[in-house]
């Protein structure tokens, strides 16, 4: 996160400099990105004086945002309005739910967190995750909360080239993870694995102009 924040910050310097002709100096901290990153657990202690502990998966301030069991593993399911809980109520088969006054705003919803989390995890536990986005996804967010097994075995991760093969020194290739900026002019990709150690260090020499032995020369 410092380093994609320390990308952005030089970015618009660059856009400033060319604007003005002026030059500045750029200071990202690790601490400060991560506490970027928090800012809802600001909030709940610069608003309401809350400490707030580890939340597991839930969100902080919406309900239901969280992550329920499936029969074949995790599912995430996302209902961030008022609207979209009275659709998972109508899908569920229960759509007296989203009349009920303790649940029929987010602020009760909170307050019921851990009744509203066993409803919707009675509705999922019976049923597969694909079956789970198949029925909601299209008018209440979900997904399922994929292994790393999942992943490799996703259609869309290879079609978007994100495990590309590399060949490897005296083993077999391996897949790693690649590029998630997509360019058109200027494409990026995985081009070869990582050097051995020393491997390249004739190539580097030479383009300094010196010899593996000019360095042995030099100790």
């Amino acid at each position: 996160m410092p380093g994609t924040l320390a990308a952005v910050g030089i970015l618009s310097a660059v856009i400033h400099a060319r604007e003005t002709g002026q030059g500045q100096f750029l200071d990202v901290a690790m601490y400060d990105a991560v506490l970027s990153l928090c800012e809802h657990y600001v909030y709940l202690y610069s608003y309401g004086g809350e400490n707030p502990g580890p939340l597991g998966n839930a969100h902080p301030f919406l309900c239901p945002f969280d992550v329920f069991d499936a029969k074949d593993g995790q599912i995430a399911i996302a209902a961030p309005t008022d609207k979209h809980w009275r659709l998972l109520c109508e899908i569920i088969g229960r759509p007296e739910l989203g009349k009920d006054e303790r649940f029929a705003r987010n602020e009760g919803r909170q307050a019921h967190a851990a009744e509203i989390r066993a409803i919707v995890s009675q509705w999922t536990a019976v049923r597969t995750r694909d079956e789970i986005v198949d029925t909601l996804s299209r008018l209440v967010a979900a997904g399922p909360v994929n292994t790393m097994a999942d992943i490799f075995e996703d259609p869309h991760v290879a079609a978007r080239e994100m495990l590309p093969e590399i060949e490897q020194v005296g083993a077999r290739p391996v897949k790693l993870a690649g590029q998630p900026i997509k360019l058109t002019r200027t494409p990026s990709r995985m081009y070869r694995r990582a050097p051995m150690l020393g491997e390249d260090s004739a190539e580097i020499l030479a383009e300094i102009g010196m010899t593996p032995a000019d360095l042995e020369g030099s100790k």
